[in-house]
């Protein structure tokens, strides 16, 4: 059985009243369960609402329904709340009440044992509007079930934990990778992948905030893939796009700038903020002002490889003007090749392109 019938019903009756209301009219004798499990799920849904509270209106609520519908993960976070509760509840009282046994149908996913215990998948979907009083035999089989799945739902989380290890450090390489091979495919002449490749990296640092959104690193990894889908909408010609994806890399960028500000030990957070409000100027075509921050992000950290390479990058796009200033052109690309000349994204062959870049402007100077 699952546990979008159950959603809904509680939903869609607490946008005409209130949860808590709602919840007790539905399930009087289990609704602290049920409320327990329900608790992330509407904070999940509250935010992908924009903050908006998902029973404030039948509107609002008809609309968390649907996303509730339309995402397995959260229907499973729910249920596995739902079984641990039950399985705790089941293991310390001998009398289960009609609501309590009433959850365990809907938590349970032994489909064969349902239909044992009440019959079709329509009368099991009426469970919620007819009473059900199951027989001794009956809930100590549902009881064994859900002990079962609890248990199994446990372990699994106990093998999770176990194997997550430094999560922050595994995204910072992930999407590294990922702004490397959606400037490849936009170079290849495949933006829209390279949309696509973007959209699954912001999920997954969407993901991630929403259970840490405090911290930097997480943060700044977002502003980061705001400022390549930027990238790419400006290479498929599609500035409204690059415009609303430049605003939230600023955005972000500035949350943690404003955040980290007088803690000396995130310097390389700040450092990394300022860069990216960089990337923003040098987005908008503002060279200057991109430099500007680059510079602060250096004195900074000193080492900045992205930011001393992003200087040379704005000071081209100059020189492309006819504003030429050779010499902070061969200062920044010296302190690239002084850092990490072969850093993600960067490497021999972008080296020796910058080089040959280089190498123009000083011919052309003579």
């Amino acid at each position: 059985m699952n546990v979008k019938p159950l959603f809904r019903k509680v939903l869609l009756g607490a946008a005409e009243s209130s949860l808590d209301i709602a919840g007790s009219a539905l399930l009087p004798g289990a609704w602290p369960i049920l409320r327990a499990a329900l608790a992330p799920v509407l904070e999940r849904l509250k935010d992908r609402l924009n903050g908006q509270d998902p029973t404030s209106s039948p509107e609002l609520a008809q609309q968390a329904v649907d996303a509730f519908d339309a995402d397995p993960l959260l229907q499973e976070m729910m249920r596995s709340r739902l079984l641990e509760q039950l399985d705790d509840i089941a293991k310390k009282q001998d009398q289960i009440n009609a609501d309590v046994q009433k959850l365990m149908l809907f938590a349970s996913g032994d489909r064969e044992l349902l239909e044992e215990i009440v019959g079709t998948t329509e009368q099991i979907a009426k469970t919620l509007d007819s009473g059900v009083n199951l027989s001794e035999d009956a809930i100590d089989k549902i009881r064994v079930a859900v002990a079962q799945e609890a248990g199994n739902s446990r372990e699994v989380r106990a093998i999770a934990l176990r194997e997550m290890g430094p999560v922050v450090q595994l995204l910072e390489r992930q999407v590294g990778r990922l702004q490397v091979r959606a400037v490849e495919l936009v170079e290849e002449g495949a933006p829209d992948r390279a949309v696509d490749e973007l959209n699954e990296g912001l999920m997954l640092v969407a993901a991630l905030l929403q259970e840490a959104p405090t911290d930097v690193s997480l943060r700044l990894q977002l502003g980061f893939i705001y400022k390549t889908m930027a990238q790419v909408f400006d290479a498929m010609g599609d500035p409204a796009h690059e415009e609303e994806y430049i605003a939230r890399a600023e955005q972000i960028f500035r949350v943690v700038r404003d955040d980290s500000a007088g803690d000396q030990e995130t310097a390389l957070d700040i450092a990394n903020a300022i860069h990216g409000l960089g990337n923003v100027a040098h987005e908008r075509g503002d060279f200057r002002s991109a430099i500007d921050n680059y510079m602060v992000a250096v004195s900074i950290y000193p080492d900045h490889v992205y930011a001393w390479h992003d200087i040379f990058a704005s000071y081209y796009e100059l020189a492309k003007r006819g504003e030429v200033e050779i010499d902070e052109m061969r200062h920044a690309l010296e302190r690239v090749k002084e850092i990490n000349p072969s850093a993600p994204g960067l490497g021999l062959a972008h080296i020796a392109q910058l080089e040959g870049i280089l190498k123009h402007y000083e011919e052309a100077s003579h």
